[in-house]
């Protein structure tokens, strides 16, 4: 890709995802494809298998919540989405930053007086100032949280900076967070990718404000709120998926972000259905239902 074009590319994937141009840079991918199109074009989705299978289980934790959540485990991540974030999706990693990294590195990994919390099998690597670099010991993805907006991670690592505890690489799958795990569904590769979209979009927005994911947390417009419980219900059977929210984002939002010309999934369409709408992407079809909250 020519440098010119690139930077441009890279003004424009900041300009949906909040990300500075310096965090957005590494995100780009520099490959053009044959019939003139950039390859992965803002880079949302382009990214290796085990990076797409991390961001997929983050998107089954995240996108369920309360009475009828479908994870199978005690706690969700969905209060990960209280936080102010600022997703950097990248091939071979995510990069999140905060202004509360240490908080959000809590939600993420588990420790001893806390084992139920986290994502099952993520653990701290690597120590930093204000920055953890994390693995997913089953896939092999990381995760790097920062309180950098630009994504670095400041000074040597630290192993004596990790003060909670939290369970390192040298802290084998606990048979809970296998259990957990082998509980999950078969997911396909379309299945993956869909999922894993809809947690890089978390914090997306359209330039002319047109749409606003919000965190999944909080509607950043004008607009009247749709809800406080912020129930949410992510159901999965390999190439179905039916997902259930009673509060933000407002569903003309998540709609337009998954579907919008530059930063929505390419090939991802959509139609209306009775009680939402059906986005299908491949062989996946994802039923949204974002009014009637089922019990």
């Amino acid at each position: 890709m020519p440098a010119s074009l690139r930077r441009r590319t890279i003004k424009l994937r900041a300009s949906y995802t909040r990300e500075t141009p310096s965090l957005a840079a590494p995100g780009v991918p520099r490959r053009p494809q044959t019939n003139g199109a950039f390859f992965g074009g803002l880079g949302l989705d382009t990214c290796t298998a085990p990076q797409r299978r991390l961001r997929a289980l983050l998107a089954l934790s995240m996108f369920n919540h309360g009475p009828t959540s479908l994870w199978p485990r005690h706690l969700s991540l969905a209060d990960l989405t209280r936080y102010t974030l600022v997703l950097s999706p990248r091939h071979d990693d995510l990069v999140v930053t905060t202004r509360a990294p240490y908080n959000v590195t809590c939600w993420l990994v588990g420790r001893d007086d806390r084992p139920q919390i986290g994502l099952p099998g993520l653990r701290v690597e690597s120590s930093y100032d204000e920055g953890w670099r994390l693995r997913h010991l089953p896939t092999g993805a990381t995760v790097t949280v920062t309180g950098d907006r630009h994504g670095v991670l400041q000074g040597p690592p630290d192993p004596g900076s990790n003060y909670s505890r939290l369970w390192g690489t040298d802290v084998p799958v606990t048979g809970e967070e296998q259990a957990t795990l082998n509980a999950l569904p078969r997911l396909t590769m379309d299945t993956e990718t869909l999922l894993a979209a809809l947690t890089v979009r978390l914090c997306a927005h359209a330039p002319d404000n047109s749409w606003d994911i919000g965190m999944w947390f909080y509607d950043l417009s004008d607009r009247p709120d749709r809800g406080h419980a912020h129930h949410r219900r992510l159901q999965v059977a390999e190439s179905e998926c039916t997902l259930h929210w009673d509060s933000d984002p407002h569903p003309e939002d998540l709609q337009a972000a998954l579907t919008d010309p530059v930063a929505g999934l390419t090939g991802a369409t959509t139609r209306p259905a009775s009680d939402g709408w059906i986005l299908q992407y491949g062989r996946t079809r994802l039923t949204a239902c974002p009014d009637i909250y089922r019990v």
